[in-house]
């Protein structure tokens, strides 16, 4: 986490902050003022999303902030773990008893992790090293929400399959005892962390030359079937150096860090192991956020290599979650979207159209495979061209799988596949195909959904970016000639950053005016297009769209449309 700050709330309303390191430690707060039970909110950037974890301390002393304690207080408390710093900490006994509900399902995990089965989440002390309860949290994804009205945690195996569940209604279901997970814990992780130190080094070079110096004296940390690709740009053991250094320098990245090394998904299922690790570099306002490459532990090695990229197969699943509102009107009604996009590249190896079909699976739900019946499939035919697949029956270059209308069924549908997500886990598995029909199966890929939409029925609460009154009546009135600028202004919370916005008309919507809000962190925010190369009239068709994402990496677009009644594209 990193720009994070850890704030203390005691029982008698007194609160104290410091600031914490990049490592996650932090020291020196003095919170002889507060009275216990003390509740704990720690907030940063975390893929450059503005994340808060949470924790309760009955006394002073060690306490850790990090998703499982956020895990803990969830269940605690039946709600948002966030509403302990206005609503009170729950009681001592209920947190006692949503820990022995997580120590029991993670009992293998700590034991394997070389900690009692009994460890505290919250008094445990550890050091960011992939050791204890660091590789803990390494090997397990926490993730908290709501399904089908009840408040629940998800605690998924980053190694193998394993997946438990746990709501407020007393619902479990799952394990963590999968031997792959339990096996991967005896690997020792602590290479990974010397790879990415020796990036950050680099990063923190004042000049390409530098930077390019310190990676080349490491150059041992390469595997020899290193592979990569930035901006259309192949990278191999040769040339790393010099084109990291030299993608550094031109995004105004060098001289800053390379933070928040997590691990996300991992393949331990063969001879050799491989993980994809996920990471920003940042310097200063200067964010390269979400970016990834693979390390991999070669059969009988000591230590972890940068392999780059994990497969020949560029394949990309995540979730988002849509909101239209039409402006200049009474009593506006919003209309909502759901989806998961499965964005699998036609090419492979260098190989054009290698790839020409695809099917998606989710787990069964006696968690020991995957269900028969695809929930998506996706093909070239008819759309050749095209540089990925498409969800079939979409138009072509379309990769979104609608939960809406999902089998052709209710809002139920969608809300039964998101529910499995949670209580089977957020892993598919893609079957490749070689043959449009799908035929000639090539490789089936196993990968995580980034992000789960929400159920339908949260979708009127969700913390969506609002555009402001204000700016709603300046779209609606909008017309000019060309050269004119739309200022604009939005409120929301930090739950979901805003990272761009666009604007269009009717005959802009595939290339509209986009601008990065990227750093504009808060509850609220201002920005400005330049409609230079566009001549507007009040009743045309025009829409301002807002984008962020939540800690989950879910994808929130909030639309702002203005139109003349029975206008095409006018909801």
């Amino acid at each position: 986490m990193q720009n994070a700050t850890l704030t203390v709330l005691g029982a008698n309303g007194q609160t104290a902050s410091v600031s914490v390191n990049s490592d996650g430690s932090y020291s020196n707060l003095d919170i002889s003022a507060l009275t216990a039970p003390f509740r704990l909110q720690a907030c940063g950037l975390v893929n450059a999303v503005y994340t808060c974890h949470y924790a309760v301390a009955q006394s002073a002393g060690t306490a850790n902030v990090t998703s499982l304690t956020t895990a803990l207080v969830t269940l605690a408390t039946g709600s948002d773990a966030a509403s302990i710093m206005s609503a009170g900490a729950p009681s001592a006994s209920a947190l006692n008893s949503s820990q022995q509900t997580l120590q029991n399902a993670l009992s293998q995990v700590l034991a394997a992790s070389g900690l009692s089965s009994g460890a505290d989440l919250t008094t445990t002390a550890f050091s960011a090293n992939r050791t204890g309860m660091d590789k803990v949290l390494d090997a397990i994804a926490a993730n908290t929400g709501t399904n089908n009205g009840h408040t629940f945690v998800q605690l998924e195996g980053r190694f193998g399959s394993s997946n438990f569940y746990a709501d407020n209604s007393g619902s479990q279901s799952g394990s963590l005892s999968d031997s792959t997970l339990l096996n991967g814990l005896g690997l020792d992780l602590t290479s990974i962390s010397q790879i990415f130190a020796a990036l950050n080094s680099a990063a923190g070079s004042s000049s390409a030359s530098a930077c390019a110096t310190v990676l080349n004296n490491n150059a041992s940390m390469l595997d020899p079937q290193f592979t990569l690709s930035i901006n259309q740009q192949s990278l191999n053991t040769s040339n790393f150096a010099s084109m990291i250094c030299g993608f550094l320098s031109q995004g105004s990245l060098l001289g800053g860090s390379v933070a928040n090394p997590t691990l996300r998904d991992c393949d331990f299922s063969g001879s050799d192991k491989t993980c994809t690790v996920g990471f920003d570099v940042i310097n200063g306002s200067a964010v390269q956020e979400g970016a990834e490459m693979a390390v991999v532990l070669r059969n009988g090695a000591a230590a972890w290599k940068l392999l780059g990229q994990a497969s020949p197969y560029a394949i990309h699943v995540n979730a988002n979650a849509q909101r239209t509102l039409r402006v200049g009107i009474s009593n506006p009604q919003p209309s909502y979207y759901r989806a998961i996009s499965f964005d699998i590249g036609t090419s492979a190896n260098g190989v054009s159209n290698a790839v020409q079909s695809a099917k998606v699976y989710q787990r069964n739900a006696a968690g020991t495979g995957w269900d028969g019946t695809p929930i998506a499939t996706l093909s070239n035919a008819g759309c050749s061209s095209q540089p990925r697949l498409t969800m079939q029956g979409s138009t072509c270059g379309s990769t979104w799988l609608g939960l809406d209308s999902f089998n052709n069924g209710s809002l139920a549908s969608g809300d039964a596949l998101i529910s499995a997500f949670f209580q089977r886990g957020r892993r598919v598995k893609i079957d490749l195909y070689s043959g449009n029909a799908f035929s000639s199966l090539l490789a089936s890929v196993i990968t995580r959904v980034d992000g789960v939409p929400p159920q339908s029925s949260q979708l009127a609460t969700l913390p969506w970016l609002t555009l402001d009154s204000a700016s709603q009546s300046a779209l609606a009135n909008d017309a000019s000639a060309q050269g004119d600028a739309l200022s604009f202004s939005w409120t929301g919370s930090n739950s979901v950053v805003p990272h761009d916005a666009s604007f269009c008309n009717a005959g802009s919507c595939n290339s509209p005016v986009q601008i990065d809000l990227s750093g504009k962190l808060g509850s609220a925010g201002s920005a400005s297009f330049n409609l230079s190369s566009l001549t507007l009239a009040a009743s045309d068709y025009k829409m301002i769209a807002l984008y962020g994402r939540d800690r989950s990496n879910l994808g929130f677009e909030s639309n702002y449309v203005s139109c003349a009644n029975g206008s095409n594209s006018c909801p």
